[in-house]
């Protein structure tokens, strides 16, 4: 009988312990918490700052998963440590877990942002529920927010927190906004519509140093200029991968939130800036085709992606009636040819 360890908090986890139990029922698994909290969905934690969900709506679980699934639970407890020779991973309590197999979803801990003056009170992350928690006990303080911009996370926490009253600057060091996940286009047009709204877009441009005394009072930019803010906040920290020794022997599971490549998995962004919302493969493709229709006036965009027979990938602003025909002609893989004007206007 195997010992498997889940090191996680995010629904990934959630996702491999149901994976496992559907073909061993035998193996005893432990999953070890990375926070104080039982495994969340990360996509809710702009809409916990915005004061539209309660915390015990960020987990998705029954009252009795752990048990239905034979599960034991680790939480309260932080990694210091993961051992792959020896097959244990180390608590900072010093608390040793043994495993034969092992499975990490995440750490629970963030590299520190590469920017100067990183240690300074004020700065926060869009990937962690506690981080979460300690931003809306420090909003009331706080009258402008800079959000470090790279996806839709990030994207959803700025415009949260412009529903809130604050005054909201978005940077990104590409020249549109999620260029990473939409083209030019789409990406230039997105961000003339949140300008619209009353949030300020700086692109091409990065952080160099947050200022102030122990607490955020300003940024420096690329090219040197100066932004009062008392709030930064980061959407791209990575995973601190630096607890795990550098050699085989664990799975990495792929967490939806810290998974940045495409195809896009059905995503609503804007909160109520825009309703936007992403799915597939939102940039065109060497053998793909587009397809856009654009009403100026009301902020109605609609563009959609198509490879062979098959439609592939949607952006929509401001047309949520399109939403589910189209993310149901991509999951069935359904015959768009010929079709595509009409899946637009339909």
């Amino acid at each position: 009988m195997s010992k498997i360890l889940i090191v996680g908090n995010s629904l990934a986890a959630t996702r491999a312990i149901e994976n496992i139990r559907q073909k061993d029922q035998e193996s005893t698994v432990t999953l070890f918490c990375t926070e104080s909290f039982l495994p969340y969905d990360r996509f809710l934690l702009p809409s916990l700052v915005s004061g539209q969900i309660k915390e015990t709506q960020m987990h998705p679980l029954a009252e009795n998963y752990f048990n239905q699934y034979h599960v034991e639970v680790v939480a309260n407890e932080k990694l210091s440590r993961v051992s792959l020779r020896r097959k244990h991973v180390t608590t900072e309590k010093k608390i040793q877990i043994n495993y034969d197999q092992l499975m990490i979803a995440d750490l629970g801990c963030l590299m520190p942002l590469s920017i100067k003056g990183h240690q300074r009170k004020g700065i926060f992350d869009c990937a962690l529920l506690s981080s979460a928690k300690q931003l809306i006990k420090y909003l009331p303080f706080v009258d402008t927010v800079f959000v470090m911009v790279t996806n839709i996370q990030g994207f959803n926490m700025a415009c949260a927190l412009h529903g809130l009253g604050k005054e909201v600057v978005v940077i990104s060091s590409g020249a549109s906004l999620l260029h990473d996940i939409f083209d030019d286009e789409t990406g230039t047009l997105l961000k003339q519509i949140i300008e619209g709204k009353g949030i300020r877009v700086i692109v091409e441009s990065t952080i160099e140093e947050i200022l102030g005394d122990g607490e955020v009072k300003a940024v420096r930019l690329q090219s040197g200029k100066v932004i009062g803010t008392q709030m930064v906040i980061a959407d791209f920290m990575p995973l601190d991968w630096r607890l795990v020794e550098q050699d085989s022997g664990y799975q990495k599971i792929e967490d939806d939130y810290f998974d940045t490549k495409l195809p896009l998995r059905q995503s609503h962004f804007g909160f109520k800036v825009l309703e936007g919302f992403g799915m597939g493969f939102t940039k065109l493709s060497e053998d793909g085709r587009e397809y856009l229709e654009f009403d100026g006036p009301q902020n109605i965009f609609k563009k959609i992606f198509a490879r062979g027979e098959n439609l592939i990938g949607v952006v929509l602003f401001n047309a949520s009636s399109h939403e589910k025909r189209l993310s149901k002609t991509i999951m069935e893989r359904l015959s768009v040819t010929g079709q595509e004007e009409a899946l637009l206007g339909g």
